[in-house]
């Protein structure tokens, strides 16, 4: 294999696509662990690779299987784009092909070799039966998908995406051992392996003898002649399809802040999915969804989901109420398939998994933390691995703790596991609904008050979107005011919240689920919505696996989120998985391939959240702490 080359004799195969991109080298691993959580192996494998009925990919799951990587060698074909050491440099993490204890080499993949696991709560139930598991050993977080026709319902090819899990699955690496925790935030970088997912289907299309192996593995040894046509023209046309759709968002995606590793604009994305790229077909009805594009300018860093199940506002900026719409939101945004350009029968008709989804949910909250032993019952915070990383030092600890009690706690709670179960009888807790389930309804802090990058905020405080008439969203929808009369334009989070509610009521009525089922399959919750421009102050168990810190990733580690501004590197490079336990946070160091965070753009400033003796800014939370006081701090909340 040579390095990927660019020059004349390339280009003129290739034409107008490119070289892939440079990135980051595996380092060894030693040791695969999954830390405990209160998950089975089981859980944790089904979790990885359910499908939630997303097709991320634009391409079907045996064309994803069948495509090479984007380079060029001199001494046979390159490997495939699904090889997992391959993936393993985007940031993805390893998975088996089976559950089965002879599959799995907990080397390098790190599951116990027994089925315990759970401490708390009784064991998850899903359905086994609707579970195609990863029989290509794809990684964490991808799922194929079961497709159909909209319209007839048949069974389309299958396509390939990704579950939550792709981006809430943390992987970290330290002294030759990879950490593997459940709910953690992602280094990956989705931005470099969709460019190379376009890279590979031009060089299949391009490169001489590559299409020839490609329709071998997707069509068989024995396949005519008639069918490699067929294949040719179908992968010329999604080819086409591609430069087109690029042509149309090329003007928009200059304005784009590059994402990088460990951190994505989803809400943007999820704007731009459900009401530009849903949307384009129904010119044939009349509209024109161009106005509903915007730019990717508002990155956030993935966030940790344990405990989230429980919060009254499930979504982190305290925007969504209810589970539901969050996850089948989330769904629609990574392009699950549902027809919203074609008025008829087949209305709001989806790919959208909503039982799968559902089942994902109750995994993730366990059973009701105040039922038997009061306590969080479902996927639990990671502990600190002392036997890794290093020992609490307990001196620390204590004076820690007397810090976080004066500075912290007034916003982040008392700990989860504080022995005078000061969490768990705390005022921020509602009152039992008709579920006799409870919620914490967490502090909401205005981006004005805490002093954060304000561009996230601003998509849902200030983003509009024009929807056809045929979509049939009232006034009444979207909770503005009473009235039967078709509103078209809108706030996007008030658009996302009706159109979810439309998508899973179709497949509920699809289904025959009965209205209590339905209420209790929403999480118990209603469809209320509140795009304010703010953040919820969480409980910080587990906070040590989730950086990089602040809303955008734009603080590398806790020292530096401790530091005044002015301390705060500038300039630092996400991609490398090496863990440094002393600031608790990854590796900054600008290796080969890595993604440089420029603080100074808008949408990465990493201002806000501060502890400083400096006055007339916003964002000061604190009198500036001493260098012991931070180290102090530090040992406390890696307890927690």
């Amino acid at each position: 294999m040579i390095r990927p080359i660019c020059g004349a004799i390339l280009l003129a195969v290739l034409q107008m696509t490119g070289c892939a991109p440079t990135l980051p080298n595996n380092t060894p691993i030693q040791e695969a662990r999954w830390l405990a959580q209160n998950w089975t192996a089981d859980e944790r494998y089904w979790y990885h690779h359910a499908s939630q009925g997303t097709s991320t990919l634009p391409v079907p799951y045996d064309w994803f299987i069948a495509l090479e990587q984007p380079t060029l060698s001199i001494f046979g074909a390159p490997g495939l784009i699904s090889d997992s050491d391959y993936l393993r440099r985007f940031g993805f993490i390893p998975s088996p092909k089976s559950r089965a204890k002879e599959a799995v080499d907990p080397v390098a993949y790190g599951y116990a070799v027994d089925e315990g696991g759970r401490t708390y709560g009784s064991v998850a139930s899903y359905d086994e039966t609707a579970f195609y598991g990863n029989p290509d050993g794809l990684p964490v977080g991808f799922a194929r998908t079961e497709t159909r026709d909209l319209n007839t319902g048949e069974k389309h090819r299958d396509g390939i995406g990704f579950t939550c899990a792709a981006c809430h699955t943390g992987h970290l690496e330290y002294q030759g051992v990879s950490l593997r925790i459940d709910g953690a935030p992602a280094m990956t970088n989705l931005g470099k392996f969709r460019e190379v997912v376009g890279l590979a289907l031009a060089y299949t299309r391009y490169v001489p003898g590559r299409f020839d192996r490609f329709a071998e593995r997707v069509l068989g040894k024995e396949h005519s002649k008639q069918e490699k046509e067929s294949l040719f023209e179908a992968l010329k046309t999604l080819i086409a399809d591609g430069k087109a759709f690029q042509a149309l968002t090329k003007d928009v995606a200059e304005g784009d802040v590059e994402e990088g590793f460990a951190r994505l604009d989803a809400l943007n994305r999820i704007a731009n999915q459900v009401f530009f790229t849903n949307l384009l077909e129904a010119k044939e009805e009349g509209f024109d969804a161009t106005a509903n594009l915007e730019s990717n300018n508002a990155p956030v860093a993935y966030p940790h989901i344990w405990d989230a199940s429980w919060f009254k506002w499930v979504q982190y900026d305290a925007s969504i109420m209810q589970p539901m719409v969050r996850n089948a939101g989330e769904a629609l945004g990574v392009a699950a398939r549902v027809n919203m350009h074609q008025p008829g029968e087949s209305l709001y008709r989806s790919d959208v998994e909503v039982q799968e989804i559902y089942d994902m949910e109750q995994l993730l909250a366990g059973d009701n933390p105040f039922s038997a032993e009061t306590g969080f019952k479902g996927l639990m915070a990671p502990d600190w691995p002392e036997d890794l990383l290093g020992e609490i030092d307990p001196e620390r600890q204590k004076r820690g703790q007397a810090l976080y009690e004066k500075f912290c706690q007034g916003c982040h709670l008392p700990s989860v596991d504080d022995p005078s179960g000061a969490f768990w009888s705390h005022k921020r807790w509602t009152d039992p609904n008709e579920a006799n389930e409870r919620y914490l309804d967490l502090k909401a802090i205005p981006v004005t008050k805490i002093g954060t990058d304000p561009a996230q905020a601003d998509v849902l405080a200030s983003r509009m979107v024009k929807v056809p008439t045929f979509l049939d969203i009232k006034r009444s929808d979207i909770g503005r005011e009473s009235g039967e009369d078709i509103v078209t334009e809108m706030d996007f989070a008030r658009a996302l919240a009706v159109v979810v509610e439309k998508t899973t009521s179709r497949w509920y009525d699809d289904n025959g689920v009965a209205p209590a089922d339905r209420q209790r399959m929403n999480g118990n919750r209603p469809n209320k919505v509140r795009p304010t421009a703010s953040y919820k102050a969480r409980p910080l168990d587990g906070i040590w696996a989730t950086a990089p810190f602040l809303h955008n990733g734009s603080v590398p580690n806790l020292w530096a989120l401790l530091s005044p501004v002015e301390e705060r590197p500038a300039k630092f490079c996400l991609g490398s998985r090496q863990y440094d336990p002393k600031h608790v946070g990854y590796s900054t160091e600008c290796i080969a391939g890595a993604f440089e965070l420029d603080t100074d753009l808008a949408g990465n400033r990493n201002v806000g959240h501060e502890f400083t003796n400096a006055t007339g800014r916003g964002g000061k939370f604190g009198r500036e702490l001493t260098d012991q006081e931070r180290w102090d701090l530090i040992e406390y909340l890696k307890s927690l």
